[in-house]
This record gives C-alpha cells, structure tokens and sequence, in this order.
C-alpha cells in the first residue's frame, strides 16, 4: 500500500505543479460547454479523498462542511454563495496527503478497515474497505488530473 501512497503524492504534485503560475481568474474560469473549472477540481479531489478514505470509515475530515458542500460531486461552483479560498484549497491539496501518508502509517485505519456499508460508485465499482478506497481514490484522482490538463488548455489565455 505504500505504493499507493506515493502515486498519491505524486499525482497531487502534479496537479500543484500543472497550476503554478496560474493567475486566480484562470483558475476560476468556467470554459464553453464545462461545468467546472480548475479550482472546483482541486477541491473535489480534496474533498473525495476525505470522504472515502475517512468518513466512510467514521473518522472525521480535515475540511469542514461548507468546502464539502463546494466540492462534492455534482457541485458546481454556479452553486458556490462566495468563491472559496483559493490559498486554501491550494495548501489543502497537498496537505491532506501528506496527513493521510502520515495517518496510515501511524496505524489510524488499522482497526477501520471495512465500511459499514459497501459503495458503489458511479465508476461502476463496488468499494468494500479502506485499501479498495486508497486505489480508487487513486483512479479518481488520475482522472481529474487529466481533467484539469484539459482544462488548462481552454483558460490559458481566457481568464
């Protein structure tokens, strides 16, 4: 699982690195026939990985509910009451898988490892337990990079 861990890491940094330099109005700009925008996706997958690797095993999260709320799947920054602190999301990005790296290896989800109930995500797949969700989460996270690299492309030189 360590592994698992890294790419993690990995894929956060390259998200980080994929935004740098990024005016804020870049990072909020909602491109023709998108529904969200870099920053949305920089918290989604804060806010996914929280859920599935955390409260689904009833531990708490490291975000409150109103960044949930922003981020959540089928939100839309359309939805946001004020934009988001941009600082934040950035900081929470790489925070929060560090503090997961640290959280497993000190033994946190050791006694957690099976969900009360199974998930299934629109993915097509089943989740059943903690590793299950660390992979997912992996899949999930890969994706949405991949997103955002789209994405880059429509607002460099749009915002």
């Amino acid at each position: 699982m360590e592994y698992a861990l890294e790419i993690l890491k990995q894929t956060r940094k390259n998200i980080r690195e994929l935004i740098a330099g990024l005016p804020d109005a870049a990072l909020l700009h909602i491109p023709a026939k998108h529904r969200n925008n870099l920053l949305w996706n920089i918290g989604h997958v804060v806010v996914v990985q929280q859920l599935l690797c955390y409260r689904s095993l009833g531990l708490p999260i490291a975000v409150d509910e109103i960044f949930v709320n922003s981020f959540k799947k089928d939100s839309s920054p359309a939805g946001w009451q004020t934009t988001p602190d941009i600082k934040f999301v950035k900081e929470m990005l790489i925070a929060t898988a560090e503090k997961f790296g640290e959280d497993y290896r000190a033994g946190l989800f050791r006694s957690r490892f099976k969900f009360p109930v199974k998930l299934k995500m629109v993915y097509g797949i089943t989740l059943a337990n903690r590793d299950e969700a660390i992979l997912f989460n992996n899949t999930h996270e890969a994706m949405h990079l991949g997103i955002m690299m789209s994405l880059k492309k429509h607002v460099v030189g749009n915002a």
